[in-house]
């Protein structure tokens, strides 16, 4: 990927990011119920759900008779969804189909707790909100949150960053993919509808995206460090507000890994500015206002050669549209180095409608579609050859409403960009989702009453602050006799208390143990190995097993590799198919034998100095079955039996 710090100048383009937080929180119940929160990596499965129903959502309009942007834009088609539940995560409340409970004391406490940890003013009434989300992900159409605090600083290397909001909501539905799943239907499995989250807004960050990363890791220490937070894979998201050169605000969803934050920035950044130069360009040459006019030209494609057309006209709804936009030409598929373009752009607003993408002037003919058919199209509507235009195919419908959404699009490329709604990649590429929520999302939830936090509630909470993340790495280490490498990833690790709960059950090193879950797991899932699907009681079994000397600890990554592809296998079988069952004393010492026997030259002219090669000989042979410190005694011992001998027969 190139640079983006080559293609932009972070402070010359004002770039400004904004950051927020989504933790879930380690409760024993969701939020407006008494069902288990939802804890995993999304991958369990969803044929254990036991029960499923269907519904449609609209959008409703807030106490003023307003009905949001966004939520408009996402009930542009007639989306039925299908819920996935289970009796063991989720109940009628999920169903939307029962009051919801009285909030979750516990991650009340916890999301208070945050707020005075960052010095943030509580409220003095804490009111539950509702959220319109018509996308499906909720099955009443609305998302619960509640600010509970006002302000605030988070400290981050040095620096200090305001706090702008905390709030507590409840988690959405998990989006699943099922096979043979027809276009118009949605699945949800609702095992995590209602568990809690704490959102942390910041104030924007202003010109450096490392500081954001920086101050994204500050802030989830600060919250792992309270104990009080669900840990793995999913169960902490950043949102980024991004912005350049004072334009509008372009809300970035689903950053998951810190590596991705500096990506994301970076790429958004530079897509921002593209935008904002391409502005310029056609303004100089258009002025601010762009002539656009669309027609329906099904006929002129009825025998086109292009099966990406004729497939889009299988259907007797079918149409094929065109926009055309006067003196626009060269434009739409103009691109920066990271292939940033206006046509990307209008193709991912038509996805949005179900269609597959769309076709441009500056990229045919191509797709099958001729340059004959791009002549005809251009003489039959007067489109001249400085004109750009664009094609659309599908259902009459959904083309009529495309339409409508890229001419939007495309007189917005006079201002810059649009404010909206993106999806972030692992690659830190964003691509368009829907238009930025406004005011008239939000209205009271009237099922629940407000809450008032007691003052003694508060004095108990500020004794459970804790201490700085410095701070308690520091004793960790200390106390646990581990180098600073390995303290602060193994006191930040989802292991950290199979960690301390070996050192308390084994005589093994405290070092070893903590190299073992921190650089051998991490070197072992680079390779593909899942160790996180391995369960901590298994995992302790092995150490177990491994400190009562039941096999080798040269063995342990074989043994890791095994038992992560069938984490219930035993460990004999895992010792057994991995072939690194464990030598007795006796067979051993016949090995090391065999070994200086076959060597005996060596013995000869280097004496005790043959030690190390020796080893290294017999290491080939016993690597995993039998630990390196009881192979390096016996060949120590063995080694000088055969040099006695020696000396006898001379």
């Amino acid at each position: 990927m190139v640079d983006a710090k080559a293609v932009c100048d972070n402070e010359g383009i004002q770039l400004k990011v904004g950051l927020e937080v989504h933790q879930q929180l380690a409760t024993s119940t969701k939020l407006f119920c008494s069902c288990p929160p939802f804890v995993g990596d999304g991958s369990e499965d969803i044929q254990e759900k036991t029960f499923a129903f269907r519904r449609i959502l609209r959008p409703a309009s807030s106490e003023l008779g307003e009905i949001d942007e966004a939520a408009e834009f996402e009930s542009r088609q007639v989306i039925r969804v299908r819920y996935l539940a289970s009796k063991t995560s989720s109940c009628l409340v999920e169903a939307d189909e029962e009051p919801p409970h009285p909030i979750s004391r516990e991650a009340l406490e916890t999301s208070l707790l945050f707020a005075l940890a960052l010095k943030s003013r509580i409220a003095d009434e804490i009111h539950v909100m509702r959220k319109i989300v018509v996308d499906g992900s909720n099955t009443s159409g609305f998302q619960r949150t509640a600010v509970i605090s006002l302000g605030g600083e988070l400290v981050y290397g040095g620096k200090k960053i305001a706090v702008q909001t905390i709030g507590l909501e409840e988690d959405a539905g998990r989006a699943i993919r099922m096979e043979g799943e027809r276009e118009d239907e949605r699945t949800y499995a609702l095992d995590r509808l209602g568990s809690p989250l704490v959102e942390v807004a910041l104030a924007p960050i202003q010109g450096n995206p490392e500081d954001v990363e920086n101050a994204a890791r500050t802030l989830g220490q600060l919250m792992r460090s309270t104990g009080r937070v669900a840990r793995g894979l999913g169960t902490i998201r950043q949102d980024l507000n991004i912005s350049v050169m004072n334009g509008k605000v372009i809300e970035v969803k689903g950053v998951q890994r810190l590596d991705q934050i500096r990506k994301v920035v970076l790429f958004e950044a530079a897509r921002q500015k593209f935008f904002f130069d391409l502005a310029k360009e056609i303004t100089q040459k258009l002025g601010n206002n762009l002539e656009m006019k669309a027609h329906e030209v099904t006929g002129l494609f009825r025998e086109s050669k292009s099966t990406i057309i004729r497939k889009a006209l299988s259907s007797e709804s079918s149409v094929v549209m065109c926009l055309s936009i006067k003196g626009f030409a060269g434009f739409i598929g103009k691109e920066n180095e990271f292939h940033s373009r206006l046509g990307k752009e209008l193709g991912a607003i038509a996805k949005t409608y179900g269609l597959g993408g769309v076709f441009h002037s500056d990229e045919l003919p191509n797709y099958g579609i001729t340059q004959e058919e791009v002549t005809l199209l251009r003489n039959a509507n007067n489109i001249a050859s400085g004109d750009a235009f664009v094609l659309i195919a599908g259902n009459r419908q959904n083309t009529t409403k495309v339409v409508e959404s890229l001419k939007k699009r495309l007189q917005h490329t006079t201002i810059g960009v649009p404010a909206e709604t993106r999806a972030a990649s692992l690659e830190g590429e964003t691509l368009f989702l829907r238009p930025r929520p406004g005011a008239a999302r939000m209205y009271p939830e009237t099922d629940i009453p407000l809450i008032r936090v007691s003052e003694e509630t508060l004095a108990r909470l500020r004794n459970n602050i804790p201490e700085p993340w410095e701070q308690q790495v520091k004793a960790f280490s200390i106390k646990y006799d581990l180098p600073a490498q390995l303290a602060e990833p193994m006191f930040d690790s989802e292991r950290r208390v199979l960690f301390e709960r070996v050192i308390a059950n084994s005589k093994l090193p405290t070092r070893y143990v903590a190299s073992v879950l921190v650089d051998i797991f991490q070197s072992l899932s680079r390779d593909g190995v899942r160790v996180e699907s391995i369960p901590d009681e298994i995992l302790f079994n092995v150490f177990e097993a491994l400190s009562r000397g039941k096999f080798a600890k040269e063995a342990l990554p074989g043994v890791i590799r095994q038992i992560s592809a069938e984490p219930t296998m035993s460990l004999e079988s895992a010792l057994s198919n991995a072939g690194l069952g464990m030598i007795h004393e006796t067979e051993l010492a016949k090995i090391v034998d065999q070994v200086i026997e076959q060597n005996i030259g060596l013995v000869k002219s280097k004496g005790a100095l043959a030690h190390s090669i020796l080893m290294g000989k017999i290491m080939q042979t016993v690597r995993g079955k039998v630990d390196g410190k009881v192979v390096n005694e016996t060949l120590g011992k063995r080694l000088e039996v055969a040099l006695k001998q020696e000396k006898v027969n001379q």
